[in-house]
């Protein structure tokens, strides 16, 4: 019996917010703190001649400048092949070339503008498909001599990352489908648009070593070890303080302002150096979704079942790897979609391009190749006569299906989002636009994504002698309510009032170690481990209770801060209990721990247990829009959003998830834009970049479907990631209910729309 979990409780974080007293990475002010600001590079490439700091160090306030001769060390999570400043040339426009630190912003941003770079521009490769070509400029000629992990590169090519899937005779299939339907699909680059700036403190201690470091990051623990990579020092040399993170989605999990500022406090003689991006950096020099080209080839009999896919995956880096590897790898397994396809074959290929860094968004991957999935299932349906819905039922992954590795697939409630988002969507109805020239359709996608696997996450939990409750745990709260689920998580464990259980803010030094909070594994992994020091605390507490009263603490159960007997009587509270043994200064602690690594859930052919998933997240979207023939423009009337969760923690909180997560769609589906000129942003601010605002917005309902997993904390699994990508495929589904269109390239834009309303009136008959 729980008293918390599957409540609708408020988020216990939320009158912090409300009220300002949160605080964010941009708060934090420290004793003699300097202020930094960066030279950034105006070309895609280019050699660096000269640098002249003279006029810089001259300037009012000015306590250090910074080159990457100064500083020559490279870092990256799968490859090292990124400097904290650029130091023999640029290769990207808003690389960073020179930091400078001063005693205020003003200042800082007053002495970068007197430094003067001499560039030599050099070729720049900007199309991710020519950056294959023979003939390409390299971005990294050297690039075969970088650190980096075990995957598989091209050398003395763009490409720096290969990986190759296949299972069955994918040729022989396609001989013998009666229907072969292929396409090219393609995911542009976008913006996390976090509400929260990058922003990080940096202070170092010339004496010990060591860097402190308050940051706002969605995984402490890699950001760490990837700082103390590039730096040349061990992991434990660098301490990360977590603020409350305003916002993330992926982006604040690389080094970005981290590194600049880590370089300047090692030249501050003790100083505290604050780094906080503009918002145009951010849009221009951060961190972006990969884009992706993705060409697909799927073969079907007549009776509806899917035979063979074949899949060509192209992705573009950017100047950098980041994180990306990992995208053109697990993102690609995903093209295969929640169906079952015996004959499978992928190719995904990763290349560098003179453009800004791209790497985690939400979804990690499958954002993109969700969109080529759901549109080209809707196209076979369509043309195999076949209702899109039964389409997809008919092909989808149940309970004990096996994925394309062979794994048996557990808590699988696909079907449930089809059906519950279909009947929400009232499939099938037509609805009359108001106007003529508006046209209504409905469209419908469905996606499925991995989790992090196998990874691990560790918890200590204390309860004080105020029967108070604390879990350290290196989780941050990054604006998804991660806290509040944790909380309420341990107070069943544990079985005490949730207002008596806090978590506190994330320490490297402190909290024990965990995995990201990314990937949606945070409720699942976490949620495990405290499960398990909070069932050892209860215990301690029962037994401690026996011992007191002369009771068999088997007979005893405590909830919500009382302890009961065998006939269901109170015995005593916690804080009465403890207050016992109060001159003895009493207090329980318990460590817990959990790790994907040896469960039987991964089981799979040999050599492809890597590719198993923990658990898998599953969501349907069912959307309705209307579309204006005059202008093109698409307004969205309704999304029905149904998301397999395992078992809702806090309902609330899932919701507003998948809420966030069709809005994000929706912005990136038919919104954002960027407008790229020989590797340059031209539109960096959010005056030019258009989000989704609140007049956007259409009905979103929604839908939780509970298929309990086994061994997850009271069965819950992710939920923060899905709702994102089913988005844009739903809608250019709905698209072509309405108006016989196909857009196959994202952003689904009014002149887009136009434009193949126009050539198709001009293939219509008798025109």
């Amino acid at each position: 019996m729980t008293t918390y979990v599957g409540s609708r409780v408020p988020r216990v974080d939320s009158v912090d917010k409300v009220t300002g007293h949160a605080i964010y990475g941009v708060d934090v002010a420290l004793p003699g703190m300097l202020h930094g600001a960066v030279v950034r590079s105006p070309y895609p490439h280019a050699r660096i001649v000269a640098i002249d700091t003279s006029a810089a160090e001259k300037a009012p306030g000015v306590k250090a400048v910074v080159t990457g001769k100064d500083f020559p060390h490279l870092f990256g999570a799968a490859i090292k092949d990124q400097p904290f400043l650029a130091i023999d040339r640029v290769r990207y426009v808003g690389d960073p070339v020179v930091a400078v630190a001063a005693t205020s912003e003003r200042e800082a941003q007053y002495a970068r503008d007197l430094v003067r770079v001499e560039y030599e521009q050099l070729p720049a490769i900007t199309d991710m498909r020519l950056a294959l070509a023979d003939d390409a400029p390299l971005v990294h000629p050297d690039m075969h001599t970088y650190e980096r992990g075990g995957h598989e590169i091209i050398p003395h090519t763009n490409c720096n990352t290969l990986y190759r899937y296949q299972r069955g005779d994918v040729e022989a299939a396609f001989a013998e489908a009666d229907l072969v339907v292929e396409g090219e699909y393609s995911a542009h680059a976008v913006s996390h648009v976090a509400l929260e700036v990058h922003v990080a403190v940096a202070q170092y201690d010339q004496f010990s070593g060591d860097y402190t470091l308050w940051v706002t990051t969605d995984r402490p623990f890699f950001l760490r070890d990837d700082l103390a990579g590039g730096l040349g020092v061990d992991g434990s040399k660098v301490r990360l303080k977590v603020a409350q993170v305003g916002g993330s989605f992926g982006a604040k999990g690389v080094p970005i302002a981290e590194a600049i500022a880590a370089v300047l406090a090692r030249n501050t003689d003790g100083r505290p150096v604050k780094v906080e991006l503009t918002r145009e950096e951010c849009l221009i020099a951060s961190q972006l979704r990969v884009p992706a080209i993705m060409k697909l080839k799927t073969g079907v009999n007549k009776d509806g079942f899917m035979i063979a896919r074949s899949a060509d995956v192209l992705w573009d880096s950017g100047a950098y790897t980041a994180y990306t590897v990992g995208v053109a790898i697990r993102g690609s397994q995903t093209i295969v979609g929640p169906y079952r396809i015996p004959n499978l074959r992928i190719l995904s290929r990763q290349v560098y391009t003179n453009k800004a860094i791209t790497g985690s968004y939400r979804g990690y991957g499958t954002t993109q190749v969700t969109w080529a999935c759901e549109s080209q299932m809707d196209e076979i349906a369509r043309e195999l006569g076949i209702d899109p819905v039964e389409f997809r039922l008919q092909n989808g992954y149940e309970e004990g299906d096996s994925y394309l590795n062979g794994q048996i697939m557990h808590g699988v409630g696909l079907r449930e989002t089809i059906e519950t988002a279909r009947d929400e969507i009232g499939w099938g109805s037509v609805d009359r636009a108001p106007a003529p020239h508006l046209r209504r359709g409905k469209g419908i996608a469905t996606m499925i994504k991995p989790t992090m696997t196998p990874s691990s996450s560790n918890v200590v939990i204390n309860l004080g002698e105020d029967a108070r409750v604390q879990v350290v745990c290196a989780a941050p709260e990054i604006g998804s309510g991660q806290d509040t689920v944790l909380a309420q998580m341990a107070a069943d464990a544990v079985g005490v009032p949730l207002d008596d259980v806090s978590v506190p803010a994330t320490d490297t030094a402190l909290t024990p170690y965990n995995g990201p909070v990314a990937s949606s594994r945070t409720t699942y992994h976490m949620g495990n481990a405290i499960v398990s020091a909070g069932n050892e605390i209860k215990g301690k507490i029962l037994e401690l209770a026996g011992k007191t009263f002369g009771v068999d603490p088997d007979y005893l159960e405590m909830r919500d801060g009382e302890i009961f007997d065998g006939e269901g009587e109170l015995l005593v509270t916690l804080k009465n209990l403890l207050a016992r043994y109060h001159g003895e200064g009493l207090s329980l602690t318990a460590g817990g721990r959990y790790t994907s690594a040896q469960s039987q859930l991964l089981k799979a052919n040999p050599g492809e247990e890597w590719i198993s998933s923990i658990f898998w997240m599953l969501c349907t979207q069912a959307a309705e829009i209307e579309v204006d023939t005059e202008t093109g423009v698409i307004r969205v009337i309704k999304v029905a959003a149904s998301a397999d969760v395992g078992k809702a923690i806090n309902p609330l909180t899932c919701e507003q998830q998948i809420e966030g997560g069709v809005v994000m769609g929706l912005s990136n589906g038919i919104l954002e834009d960027f407008k790229i000129s020989n590797g340059r942003i031209e539109n960096g601010t959010l005056a030019d970049y258009k989000v989704a605002t609140i007049q956007d917005m259409p009905e979103i309902v929604p839908i939780l479907v509970e298929s309990v997993h086994n061994e997850a904390p009271f069965g819950a699994k992710g939920i923060g990631e899905p709702a994102a990508a089913a988005t844009p495929p739903a809608i250019a589904n709905a698209l072509f209910d309405a108006v016989g269109i196909r857009i196959t390239d994202l952003p689904i834009t009014p002149e887009k729309v136009l434009a193949a309303l126009s050539e198709k009136k001009e293939a219509e008959p008798g025109d």
